[in-house]
């Protein structure tokens, strides 16, 4: 692993840069994977109603829709170390007060101030790795980001098994895991990039001059909201028992992790939007045939792999694109953009796959995601060959 990393970032000052990057956004990954479920099970114990429950699952969404477009401002404003600095001491602040106080209106707003700085987090990060990657080891940087997100994602969700979700100290542990990102982001210090440049720094303005891009992020947004939210509740409907139906998230994830490096090497070597499309053809055939593989403990196994790799890919795709292409104010624009589409998508993304389950049965999920690639598909056709842009 060493040996690739320094191929891919021969220059040990940048490496050091990335990896602790890199390194800050996983280990604060690995605790808000389990600190969002663990707040959903905690009011599921408590007996407060699904309604309540979902609620508060849509608090990080709405911070983000908030939040995003104000972030290019932001990064222009301050020096982005200090900024991720900050937004890490906000979110431990939250925990400790979400421990001190007990009551869910509390909770609420800890939640939504946590989504803001979060938020920030994210954007702020993938920015500043796209801004100071070189442009031929892109897709492979961009592609080990996401691999390592992805399993720290992966594994979260096991802190609730072993941990379990009474008591404070689960929260504890939280706290604990994000204030040692702190650790690595001390070695960012004096590498700041400067994101005050540049033509385009408005997220409304991104989405008109990149639609396709934009479109991609709402793509991977959407279709991860619908397997998260609405994968096992459709297998469960089609046949499927409980504990496979949880195992299927396990492949979907599995997928994800391992497609990356693939993924990324592929896009330094062929174009870049043809891959894009590429991974959306995938996604397609993959959702179209689960209705044909959901009760088979063998063929749907590679399905969900492939759905998780691409699914994930089409992500790392769209980023490695917005870096070829733009820089400075327009980089933090296009990232800002992004996270709106995560904030808009993941928020409507489980309301529409459940009232397409209600008026087509289950099947309903699988016509809400087709309609998905589809559009953006059409939406690339459009801009690819239509407009030669």
């Amino acid at each position: 692993m060493y040996y690739y990393i320094r191929d891919l970032i021969p220059d040990p000052f940048n490496r050091r840069v990335l990896l602790s990057i890199i390194a800050v956004i996983s280990v604060y990954g690995l605790s808000i994977g389990f600190i969002y479920p663990l707040v959903s099970l905690k009011m599921e114990v408590r007996g407060y109603t699904p309604f309540l429950i979902g609620m508060m699952g849509m608090i990080p969404f709405i911070a983000s829709i908030i939040t995003s477009p104000l972030i290019p401002l932001i990064i222009r404003s301050f020096n982005v170390t200090r900024l991720v600095f900050t937004a890490i001491c906000i979110d431990l602040a939250m925990i400790l007060l979400m421990v001190a106080f007990d009551d869910i209106s509390v909770w609420f707003v800890s939640r939504f101030v946590m989504g803001v700085a979060g938020t920030i987090l994210f954007v702020v990060s993938e920015t500043w790795i796209n801004e100071i990657a070189e442009d031929r080891t892109r897709g492979r940087i961009l592609g080990l980001y996401t691999l390592t997100f992805s399993a720290t994602l992966g594994i979260s969700p096991l802190f609730i098994v072993f941990l379990g979700v009474e008591g404070n100290l689960p929260f504890i542990v939280a706290f604990v895991f994000i204030a040692l990102s702190l650790i690595p982001l001390q070695w960012t210090r004096g590498s700041e990039p400067d994101f005050s440049g540049g033509r385009v720094s408005h997220v409304l303005k991104f989405i008109v001059l990149a639609p396709t891009l934009v479109g991609a992020a709402a793509l991977m947004s959407f279709e991860e909201a619908s397997i998260i939210t609405l994968l096992p509740v459709y297998s469960i409907k089609s046949g499927v028992s409980t504990e496979w139906s949880a195992m299927f998230l396990t492949v979907i994830a599995i997928g994800s992790m391992i497609a990356q490096p693939f993924i990324g090497s592929l896009a330094d070597r062929i174009n870049r939007y043809y891959l894009a499309f590429a991974c959306a053809g995938v996604m397609l055939i993959s959702v179209m045939s689960l209705p044909f593989v959901i009760n088979t403990k063998i063929i749907v196994w590679p399905i969900l792999i492939i759905l998780g790799g691409a699914t994930a890919g089409i992500y790392t795709v769209a980023l490695t694109i917005m870096g070829q292409r733009f820089r400075g104010a327009q980089l933090a624009a296009g990232n800002a953009a992004f996270g709106v589409m995560w904030g808009v998508c993941g928020a409507i993304a489980p309301a529409t796959g459940g009232i397409a389950m209600t008026v087509w049965n289950e099947n309903g999920l699988i016509v809400a995601m087709v309609v998905a690639i589809v559009a953006f598909l059409v939406l690339g056709f459009v801009r690819r060959v239509v407009t030669k842009s």
